[in-house]
């Protein structure tokens, strides 16, 4: 095959060259487009996500959290956590719960440590992490697997902005505290027997 570059041969790549950097800026320019409007419609969420009235914030917290638009998610979540209003931290609490799979918590004692509380948090390496499974957003209810009882499944209840749990052999109680954190104890019966201070960031 002769693969001289014969003026004819010439002519057809300047012209294939043409089109494809053609189609590359128009790509560019309806991604910039896209862009252009999906900053847009974040803008005006992130404004009703401040609006006076408490259930046009609500409303709006909710569809955000809900949507398949991860920068959008993400604004909301960090707007409802850190709001003044309980409402809406109790709703992204909600949210979070429909968004993740495994929520971990990280363990300490107290200052007079027992030597089952110094066994326990050795053996579990200071943290205490569970799988969900169920989540009846309408309840708050939701079941898990993990932790001291990997094996079985439990219950938990999220009510507003507190947390509680029941495994097999502990408790937990928790508030969602500054931000995205939810803080507590951890409470647990032999052989793990003692309270520990836990916490879970959650963005």
């Amino acid at each position: 095959m002769n693969w001289s570059f014969t003026p004819r041969y010439l002519l057809l790549s300047v012209t294939l060259f043409s089109l494809s950097s053609s189609v590359c800026a128009q790509s560019a320019e309806e991604l910039l487009k896209e862009i252009s409007e999906r900053k847009e419609r974040i803008n005006q969420f992130r404004a009703l996500l401040n609006d006076p009235d408490q259930s046009t914030r609500l409303a709006a917290l909710d569809v955000m959290l809900k949507s398949d638009d991860l920068a959008m998610k993400e604004v909301a979540y960090g707007v409802g956590f850190n709001s003044a209003d309980d409402a809406m931290r109790a709703l992204a609490l909600k949210g979070k719960f429909r968004d993740i799979t495994v929520l971990p918590f990280k363990l300490t004692a107290g200052e007079e440590e027992t030597e089952s509380e110094k066994s326990t948090l050795e053996k579990w390496s200071g943290s205490y992490s569970f799988t969900l499974g169920e989540f009846d957003e309408s309840t708050g209810q939701f079941t898990f697997f993990g932790g001291d009882a990997p094996r079985s499944t439990m219950k938990g209840q999220i009510s507003g902005t507190g947390l509680e749990f029941q495994s097999y052999r502990c408790q937990g109680y928790f508030t969602l505290g500054d931000s995205a954190n939810l803080i507590g104890e951890l409470r647990c019966n032999a052989p793990h027997e003692g309270t520990y201070a836990a916490s879970a960031r959650l963005q």
